[in-house]
């Protein structure tokens, strides 16, 4: 930074002015806003990679529609790259964005959640977006100095979802490390302009992902029923958005593309997300998660099971986990695929117990660790719905069953509580 110290930064506010200004002539002549830009994969949280295509005039209204936005980016910062530029969020987000702002791209590593903490401070970046499991591997392996995290800026996430309790312990992970910032959550999907809904600064109050403002006045959200039909606030709807900034297509696939995006009877375009989310009495929206991530009980109610994910306790052993439903020929099942805590001193079986007591679980499975997704980097949703064999639920004082859903039947096996393993 000292060699830049006489170096006069053109902001990007000039610039844009600048080029609206100039008459010369393009080298390669007039820009085609029309002509695709690039090919970049998501998997949102369905854990089914798509390739979205965008055209010019969608890369170019997210650089703008940030222009004159104080989000406390400073030119020369260092973006740490967790995504590959081959993803949506990679691309736009950490790329697109940042060059556009004059920062630099640190690229490597990738994917490499056991050495993130350390990887952030030897690096000295200050711009990180990354999964929420990154920063609970760092958080599972300790504090690392005092100052270790002291240069960080923007400790954001987003793709993943988030409980209050995983915001909490990264949160005081931060703070212990040297970190002044607050931890702050993205949320919204890729197709509409990478940054749909974003928590930019974490609330002082609640310290948890309840606060996501659109990017006003270019990114406008409506919650509705299943009719259409706009909800208040504080009710539970369909999260649809319209951005100037939204992809134009998925590659090869027109039908998944007419089910994603529609135009109203004003011509505005809206994109479908498939998250369930509620407008706050405050503006702000909260996104709670995908609405195909339920099941209907026995008298037909709609279950939302991140419902569940989102109330684990900050003081429970588990540090990640995953609530899913195994559809069996006895009704949905909902289990618990938990990661316990490091420091954890249950025993497995007083795990199980707690929480199929406390969640309402009807069983548990241990993981040492979540499985990344070869192609997203993300957690290995796919995998975890279709692991049906080695879970445990309460029995007795003595014993446990040890539970089977292989070829959606449900099979019991009861075992002593010394042999859960």
């Amino acid at each position: 930074m000292a060699k830049l110290k006489d170096v006069r930064f053109i902001p990007m506010g000039e610039m844009l002015q600048a080029g609206t200004r100039s008459k010369a002539s393009l080298y390669r002549g007039p820009v085609d806003v029309e002509r695709d830009i690039s090919y970049s994969y998501t998997s949102g949280t369905t854990g089914r990679p798509k390739c979205i295509v965008y055209k010019e005039s969608s890369a170019n209204a997210f650089i703008e529609m940030h222009a004159g936005l104080f989000l406390k980016d400073y030119v020369g910062e260092r973006v740490f790259q967790t995504i590959p530029l081959t993803h949506a969020t990679g691309e736009r987000v950490s790329g697109y964005l940042q060059m556009a702002k004059g920062k630099t791209l640190v690229p490597v590593p990738i994917y490499n959640k056991e050495s993130f903490g350390i990887d952030v401070a030897q690096l000295r970046c200050n711009w990180i977006v990354a999964a929420p499991s990154f920063y609970l591997a760092a958080v599972a392996k300790g504090i690392i100095s005092k100052t270790a995290w002291q240069h960080v800026t923007r400790p954001s996430s987003g793709g993943e979802p988030v409980t209050k309790a995983n915001v909490e312990l990264i949160d005081r992970w931060l703070h212990a490390n040297g970190c002044k910032s607050r931890f702050a959550i993205g949320g919204g999907a890729a197709e509409d302009g990478s940054g749909t809904i974003f928590t930019y600064f974490m609330n002082e109050e609640t310290k948890t992902n309840e606060t996501g403002y659109p990017l006003e006045p270019f990114i406008h959200a409506k919650i509705v029923d299943e009719k259409g039909s706009v909800v208040s606030k504080g009710k539970r709807g369909y999260l649809e958005i319209s951005s100037p900034a939204a992809a134009d297509r998925y590659l090869n696939d027109p039908t998944a593309s007419a089910k994603r995006w529609y135009y109203d009877e004003n011509g505005t375009r809206w994109g479908v997300t498939g998250d369930i989310a509620v407008q706050n009495e405050d503006g702000s929206y909260s996104i709670l998660g995908r609405a195909s991530d339920s099941f209907l009980d026995r008298d037909g109610k709609t279950v939302y099971l991140f419902d569940i994910e989102y109330s684990l306790g900050v003081n429970d052993p588990v540090i990640e986990w995953e609530i899913t439903a195994h559809e069996t020929n006895e009704g949905p099942f909902v289990v618990g695929q938990v990661v316990l805590k490091a420091d954890s001193r249950m025993a497995l079986s007083e795990v199980v117990e707690l929480l199929c007591e406390k969640y309402h679980l009807d069983a548990v499975k241990f993981y040492e660790k979540f499985e990344n997704s070869d192609v997203t980097g993300k957690r290995d949703i796919i995998k975890l719905k279709e692991d049906k064999d080695g879970y445990y639920a309460p029995y007795d004082n003595e014993h446990m069953y040890q539970i089977s859903f292989s070829n959606s039947r449900v099979s019991r096996y009861i075992i002593s509580k010394e042999s859960v393993i």
